[in-house]
């Protein structure tokens, strides 16, 4: 197989960049097209199809010499739009005919398909060495470019894993969110963090491992911290347990991440009599706590297969666009583990295709699969996807559709809840359904000349507020149907950023808020807007896009000329002046400044306020707060007669003294 072509261009080198062996894959470079391409099969020696040609169709030409230059051999094919961006990834045992059959007569092509090749503008390929590779390299590119018209998780986000650090001396537990080859294990992907972190703190209750970040034995301490005294871990920092003991620890959290609760269990029975029979009885009753903690767990923990039994099991509800896919989790016979997974198409696929990429989503994320996984339907390719995920997990992996039995039962079970959370996304979804069809002037008008996907019911905004450097906040404000929803306000005090930097600042407060969506579960709003211009609009999207959130609707709004900056866009929009729709764009990012500058004016009088009653001997916080909230300021306290600030509760009589002397001292002073 010849090496990779050169002279492709940056998007075609990137994606070369994907495949285990580079030097054993083909690139190439389809040409540009617009319309429909009639073409026909070849035969030997004649020109390839029959492309119909005109001045200002001169580029088909381009087309012709490409399509006569793809190979026959397996790869993946990367659609592209006009403005060179892949918006479909797929794969072909034969290149050459399957992306020939996208230029042909369009009466021999189905709605769907049509629709995506009215957006073609460009195409690359790769040539792989089998089609196992081929099925690999494509799964890879989709999850790296998103394409448009695949179908793809809606909340494509970077879920959350537990990493064991194995390599290390004396590994520890934390959360990331992306599992790499580095040597460590890797469990889940848990589509719940919250879940995910309650199964973190039991964990460490049980079996107290470590969770900081210190290089041990490398990093010593001189006592533990307080995790250690409240039993979540054995204190390896300050050699309260040998290297040795700390591995068995580590053994038994291996069993419990991977379901084993049965084999976890027995062993600590074992360690626990071993223990007593040594007449360690301090040690021997920790394992006894250890002991009845695990085995309160497992007794909730419903048995769905014969002890010993492992599996893994898929199924998925779908309704129109969009589907629900169910994961359960078995381990030695017990349902351990629960996962769902939203799926959205922007083409009209059917339901098998729709199974196909949630299997090949679910699959490949899995840092720990069974030898048995259970589908609900037979799925294209599954024993090279079966082979391909033996050779990833180190054994047998078998694909199944059991028609009876307790497996199926199992089965069942999965598409039922896999049907109640579709039923959940759907319930959900109605408010929001009926909210895009709001009919208000300025909603309507901003969907209508911004292009909006969605009327922008709901509408947040932030905007950033400081004085020379000082007392740094930003704001959040919160629109639903052009009014304000201050429910949905959020405020925040600017902690990592240095000086003035309104980028940086901006970036803070995005983060904050988008990270803690996405571990809540919740969406942004329809459209959300940034106080700024160009480089506001651009912290914005990155943010967006790292937390998941790539369809949410984003623009920068500029005071100075009302310039409304939007994604890809290198010109900004300005609306007239007597659009409803700048109107309600107006009213948000004033209300977001006025928010911004409130909480930032209270602060700095808080500052300047607090310092004057600091200085008063004997009066502590509980009292000052009782002073600010009766008077209001530091000045009317000094005003204040003795009667009014007796009056005060908590003030008593030595402490009206105290403030009187204080404040009477101060007017004394030249």
């Amino acid at each position: 197989m010849p090496g990779t072509k050169t002279g492709a261009h940056r998007e075609g080198a990137r994606t070369s960049k994907l495949v285990k062996d580079p030097g054993a894959c083909q690139e190439g470079r389809g040409g540009f097209f617009s319309g429909w391409v009639p073409f026909q099969s070849p035969s030997p020696g004649s020109p390839v199809g029959v492309l119909p040609l005109s001045e200002e169709h001169e580029y088909l030409l381009e087309i012709r010499r490409k399509l006569r230059g793809l190979p026959s051999d397996p790869g993946v094919y990367l659609m592209k739009d006009a403005r060179g961006k892949v918006i479909y990834v797929g794969k072909a045992l034969r290149l050459a005919t399957r992306i020939r059959s996208y230029f042909q007569d369009p009466a021999g092509l189905d709605a769907k398909t049509g629709r995506l090749v009215s957006r073609i503008r460009d195409f690359d390929w790769l040539a792989a060495p089998s089609e196992k590779d081929a099925l690999l390299l494509e799964d890879q590119l989709i999850k790296e470019y998103r394409p448009h018209y695949n179908i793809r998780l809606k909340d494509d986000k970077a879920y959350p894993y537990l990493r064991l650090t194995s390599a290390e001396a004396y590994p520890r537990l934390d959360v990331v969110r992306r599992p790499e080859r580095d040597g460590h294990e890797y469990f889940g992907p848990y589509t719940n963090a919250r879940a995910m972190r309650l199964t973190l703190k039991a964990l460490t209750g049980i079996l107290p491992v470590r969770t900081c970040a210190l290089d041990l034995p490398r990093e010593k301490l001189e006592r533990p911290c307080l995790d250690y005294y409240i039993e979540r871990c054995c204190a390896p920092c300050v050699d309260h347990v040998t290297q040795q003991e700390y591995a068995a620890l580590i053994a038994e959290v291996r069993l419990f991440l991977q379901g084993r609760s049965r084999d976890l269990i027995d062993r600590l029975r074992g360690e626990m009599e071993a223990a007593s029979a040594k007449l360690e009885f301090e040690q021997a009753s920790r394992l006894r706590d250890r002991l009845a903690a695990m085995e309160k767990i497992a007794s909730q923990q419903r048995s769905v297969l014969h002890p010993g039994d492992d599996a893994d099991v898929l199924a998925m509800e779908r309704e129109g666009r969009e589907a629900v896919g169910v994961v359960l989790r078995v381990r030695d016979g017990r349902l351990v583990q629960s996962e769902d997974y939203h799926l959205r198409s922007n083409l009209e696929d059917d339901r098998a295709a729709f199974f196909e990429r949630f299997a090949a989503e679910v699959l490949n994320r899995s840092t720990t699969l069974s030898r048995t996984i259970l589908l609900e339907q037979e799925i294209a390719d599954a024993s090279l996807r079966a082979d391909a995920l033996s050779e990833a997990h180190g054994h047998r992996v078998e694909l199944k559709v059991p028609q009876r039995g307790h497996k199926a039962d199992l089965l069942r079970m999965a598409r039922r809840t896999a049907s109640t959370k579709m039923q959940e996304r759907v319930a959900r979804a109605e408010p929001r359904k009926a909210r895009n069809m709001d009919r208000s002037p300025g909603v309507a008008d901003l969907k209508e000349r911004l292009g909006l996907a969605v009327a922008p019911h709901s509408i947040e905004c932030f905007d950033m507020s400081h004085f020379q450097g000082t007392q740094r906040v930003g704001s959040l404000v919160y629109f639903s149907g052009g009014q304000p929803l201050k429910s949905r306000y959020r405020r925040f005090r600017i902690r990592e950023t240095d000086g003035i930097d309104d980028f940086a600042m901006m970036k803070e407060c995005l983060e904050r808020y988008y990270s803690k969506l996405r571990d809540e579960d919740q969406l942004p709003a329809d459209l959300v807007v940034v106080d700024g211009g160009a480089g506001q609009l651009s912290v914005g999207v990155k943010t967006l896009k790292r937390y998941g959130f790539v369809e949410t609707a984003i623009i920068g709004l500029a005071k100075r000329e009302e310039e409304i900056y939007i994604p890809g866009e290198s010109v900004p929009v300005q609306l007239p002046r007597s659009s409803e729709g700048l109107k309600l764009l107006q009213r948000v990012r004033d209300e977001a400044h006025r928010f911004a500058i409130t909480y930032h004016r209270k602060l700095r009088d808080n500052e300047t306020l607090q310092s004057v009653l600091d200085e008063i001997p004997g009066i502590g916080r509980v009292k000052r707060r009782s002073l600010l909230a009766q008077f209001g300021s530091a000045d009317a306290v000094g005003r204040a007669s003795a009667a009014d600030l007796g009056r005060v509760p908590g003030i008593g009589p030595s402490d009206v003294k105290r403030i009187a002397d204080f404040f009477l001292a101060r007017r004394d002073q030249p």
